[in-house]
């Protein structure tokens, strides 16, 4: 069934990049005959995220995700041993990733040479996630449920969603200040998630990725639908993520032992851009765009395993 209305936007952009409802999908590579204590031979690669960085959407995250790519990379490089704990969770933002951190699922941090956060895209798109549960539960439709759900299920939350969407200035009075609040949170939460890494581990390398924009060239304002934000889709995207990855900039400039890796650069080299869907696209429109997903491809993976691994060694 074709989703060309902004419903179909707003579920892609928040339920998809979120992994489609929050769930602890983190993986601990550890063998099982390790404890927590034990200090496994060679260097460590942490890596703290969203499902970006769990691999969401890929046929076998453990091998084609960033930081086992990363790892590889870093192995061929200097022929030592790295071993790639991945504490990644689909579905997080900020204020997910520091309550991780507190509760101590990250076991391998304070031994870690390397750690990789990849956190925020949800602190801005995880809001047309909640937007889209709220409105769908004032119909009495659980948006979790929707894999399951008949054609005909499907086509009434598309016909609910798009009557509701035409007001666009109610959805962004609703939106904008989500957004805001998801901004706030970012700046403090890095602030506080470094303070308990460095507590805890004080000679690991740190990078922080930003976040790329993957509705570039989008040039329908929103998809097909009859609501207008006044801007292409695309750009008003990247509007948000200026802002969200300008709070990153700057969480990175103030401490001089942090490394930040423009992955939003790399991504805006590429046509089209590497996420899930886009083998098959033409172009930006409505019709041509609607079954993109935002997390990356296998060739979106190796694009921001191949830009860590280029700041890892200029920063050698």
């Amino acid at each position: 069934m074709k989703f060309n209305h902004l419903a179909a936007m707003a579920l892609s952009a928040g339920m998809l990049i979120t992994g489609c409802g929050k769930q602890d999908t983190s993986q601990n590579t550890e063998k099982p005959a390790e404890s927590s204590a034990a200090a496994p031979s060679g260097l460590n690669l942490v890596t703290l995220g969203d499902s970006i960085s769990f691999g969401y959407g890929l046929e076998s995250p453990d091998t084609e995700r960033y930081s086992a790519l990363l790892s590889n990379m870093l192995e061929q490089n200097d022929n030592r041993k790295w071993n790639d704990y991945n504490y990644a969770v689909s579905g997080d933002d900020s204020s997910d990733l520091l309550k991780r951190l507190n509760n101590g699922k990250a076991i391998r941090l304070p031994s870690a040479d390397v750690i990789v956060i990849c956190i925020g895209a949800n602190n801005l798109l995880g809001v047309f996630t909640s937007y889209l549960e709220e409105s769908a539960e004032e119909k009495g439709i659980n948006i979790n449920t929707i894999d399951s759900m008949t054609d005909e299920e499907l086509e009434s939350l598309q016909n609910e969603m798009t009557e509701k969407l035409k007001d666009t200035d109610s959805i962004l009075k609703e939106i904008e200040p989500r957004i805001e609040e998801g901004m706030n949170r970012l700046k403090t939460d890095l602030d506080s998630a470094y303070d308990w890494i460095r507590a805890r581990n004080q000679t690991a390398e740190i990078y922080i990725l930003n976040v790329y924009n993957p509705y570039r060239g989008i040039s329908d304002s929103v998809i097909g639908t009859e609501a207008d934000l006044g801007e292409p889709f695309g750009d008003y995207t990247q509007k948000h993520l200026d802002r969200c990855n300008g709070i990153i900039r700057e969480f990175a400039a103030a401490h001089s032992d942090l490394h930040l890796v423009d992955i939003e650069a790399a991504f805006a080299a590429t046509d089209p851009v590497p996420i899930l869907g886009a083998d098959n696209q033409e172009g930006g429109s409505a019709e041509e765009m609607q079954y993109l997903d935002p997390h990356p491809n296998a060739e979106g993976q190796k694009l921001i395993a191949e830009t860590l691994f280029r700041a890892m060694r200029e920063g050698a």
